[in-house]
């Protein structure tokens, strides 16, 4: 295992030894989403917008419209082993396929990487992750 200084322990800086390459320089390949793209989910129903914020803090800031929330530890379980119908039951949406544009999104978009980098590994082709997150999303919605 590899030991990094705690200023590098939290967020893209992590270092994978999955196929030997940082995951910093693997999240860099994801894209990104944009606040309007995210705004958009609504009208383009094929696209799940995925939070990967803990319920509480759900509960303490609001949600974006039209996402569901994924805790970033469930995340791998849920996407790999989680049965379409019971998946359809909890979510209200129907469990995404390989193929199935997902976008991520969490506080401030460290943690929404990381949930890009897990469905990445789990095979998932279209990820976008809405790395200005909740904090974006909060100060541009008010516009709207």
């Amino acid at each position: 295992m590899v030991r990094l200084p705690m200023s590098l322990s939290r967020g893209p800086q992590i270092l994978s030894l999955v196929n030997k390459t940082p995951v910093f320089l693997r999240l860099f390949a994801t894209q990104i989403a944009s606040f309007d793209e995210v705004k958009s989910v609504k009208t383009t129903p094929k696209t799940l917008l995925i939070d990967v914020r803990e319920p509480h803090e759900l509960q303490e800031t609001g949600v974006i419209p039209d996402s569901i929330n994924i805790p970033l530890g469930e995340v791998e379980k849920v996407l790999k082993d989680m049965p379409s119908e019971q998946f359809q039951k909890t979510y209200k949406k129907a469990k995404p396929d390989s193929s199935t544009p997902l976008i991520f999104s969490c506080r401030s978009g460290k943690r929404s990487a990381l949930a890009s980098e897990i469905a990445t590994k789990l095979g998932f082709k279209d990820i976008k992750n809405y790395s200005g997150g909740w904090l974006e999303w909060e100060e541009k919605s008010k516009n709207i």
